[in-house]
């Protein structure tokens, strides 16, 4: 009796996931969300898939660390064509090709430079140029892509870890965690034009 209630009950499952893996496959948008839920649904248990931390398996590269030696459309490419470096444990997943490119818009969002640029657009952008080029909205405001050649790194670091404050009335006082400030020092770095 149980068992007849459970094949009805996979059936219903099944069919209902491959509703739901076509409806994503039509949407070729690149949705962050759903790359992280499949993420922590099929690559936590090998991999660190948030923006820091260890994998918990050694040989599993952090997601937030994939794209130093590969662009984010090889990881995509690779995801989808089972391209997998020789010698690595990691099983095989059927993806489409929707999945593919939100599991690889994820690992893209998890990086340190991007974790860095929306830090700055979330806090800085109001009043500051946070980008490669631009003017800054407040016409106080120092360029961002500048900064490194009027204050060290080291100065810079500390200022956002220990709190930045002004006589300014228009800059906020705020503190960033460790982490927080390495992700914005290397989006900095990025984007530092030479005058």
């Amino acid at each position: 009796m149980v068992k007849r209630g459970i094949i009805p009950l996979l059936t219903g499952i099944a069919i209902s996931l491959s509703a739901s893996l076509i409806a994503q496959a039509e949407n070729p948008k690149a949705d962050v969300s759903h790359g992280r839920d499949l993420a922590r649904a099929n690559c936590s248990p090998c991999h660190a898939v948030t923006i820091d931390g260890a994998s918990p398996l050694h040989q599993a590269v952090p997601f937030w660390r994939m794209t130093i030696h590969r662009d984010v459309s090889t990881i995509e490419r690779d995801l989808l064509n089972h391209a997998l470096p020789k010698d690595n444990v990691m099983p095989v997943f059927n993806l489409t090709p929707k999945q593919a490119r939100d599991i690889a818009a994820w690992i893209a969002w998890v990086q340190p430079r991007a974790h860095g640029k929306r830090i700055l657009e979330t806090n800085c952008a109001k009043c500051h140029a946070i980008g490669a080029t631009g003017d800054s909205p407040h016409p106080d405001a120092p360029l961002f892509r500048e900064l490194m050649q009027f204050y060290p790194v080291d100065a810079i670091e500390e200022a956002f870890s220990h709190g930045i404050e002004t006589t300014h009335p228009d800059m906020p006082i705020f503190k960033m965690t460790e982490l927080q400030v390495a992700d914005v020092i290397v989006y900095l770095q990025s984007i530092q034009s030479e005058k």
